[in-house]
Parts: structure tokens; sequence; C-alpha cells
């Protein structure tokens, strides 16, 4: 024998609101800061952001190729310099984000598909409660040296 059982309106919106709070996806607060994913061989210091004249160019993403570039962009960023970097063989990718969270972490994922002759990198934000804007962070991160004919995507997921 089935049962129905019949709903009044505050019964209802309450299992409603229940079933919509149990399927949200739960914050993380036991992500490690600057976990690396794919393939980022290694996280730079978070603040260091890529300025020219006083613009942060990893706003939208930034790829750092060469030395000159490099010096260009971090001459007057902070007193210690990320480490020497060999260009010939690395690149860095850059997408600087402002925390949105409390006690926030970084996810950094770095695709590579040869076939597509794509990378995507990706910034994810792990927090445990939303909380006003603060601290600014370039997210910079090494890689293999990427072909001139490569697309790089940037993706920001806050």
């Amino acid at each position: 024998m089935i049962r129905f059982i019949r709903l009044t309106v505050p019964v209802a919106s309450t299992a409603l609101l229940a079933a919509i709070l149990l399927s949200c996806e739960k914050n993380d607060c036991s992500t490690p800061a600057g976990q690396l994913t794919g393939s980022a061989l290694k996280l730079l210091d978070d603040r260091y952001i890529a300025l020219d004249n006083g613009e942060d160019l990893g706003r939208f993403g930034v790829r750092v190729a060469t030395q000159s570039d490099y010096t260009r962009l971090f001459k007057n960023c902070c007193a210690a310099k990320p480490d020497t970097i060999d260009f010939t063989k690395y690149d860095l990718l850059g997408l600087s984000t402002v925390n949105h969270g409390s006690s926030s972490t970084y996810t950094h994922d770095v695709k590579r598909d040869d076939a597509a002759k794509k990378i995507v990198y990706t910034v994810t934000e792990n927090y445990c409660s939303k909380a006003s804007p603060v601290d600014g962070r370039g997210n910079f991160v090494l890689v293999q040296k990427i072909p001139d004919s490569y697309q790089i995507e940037f993706v920001r997921n806050q």
C-alpha cells in the first residue's frame, strides 16, 4: 500500500530549504595553501604582482616568457625576488586575485593540451566563509616552456 503525505506550505518550504542547503557544496577549510595540480611545477611567492606603470597585468592573466619581461615586470615589486628562472626552459603564468573569503587558500591548476595547442591556467579560491575582499595575490606558477603557437586561457574561480 502506498501512502501519500499531504505537505502543508510551511512543511514543504522547510523541506525544500533543507534540500537546497544539504545539496550545496560545502567550503573546504582543509585545502592546503598553494596547492599545485596539472603541469604547474612551482608556485612563486603570492605577493608578487606583475606591474607595468602601476597597472596590474595579471588582472586578465599574463605570461612571462623572457628575462627582459621578467626584469621589467618585477623591478619594483618586492624586496625579495623570486628564484632565478631559465626562460629558455620555463615560463611563468600569473592570474591575480583578491580573496573573497576568510582563511582562503588557492588551487593552481595548469592543463596542457598539445593536440589543441592550448594551455588552461585555473586559479580556484577555497575559503571557509565569505568575507570582505582583502589582499591581492599574483598567483605566478612556473611551467615548462610554452611554444609561441599555443593559446593560453586564464580562468579565475572565486
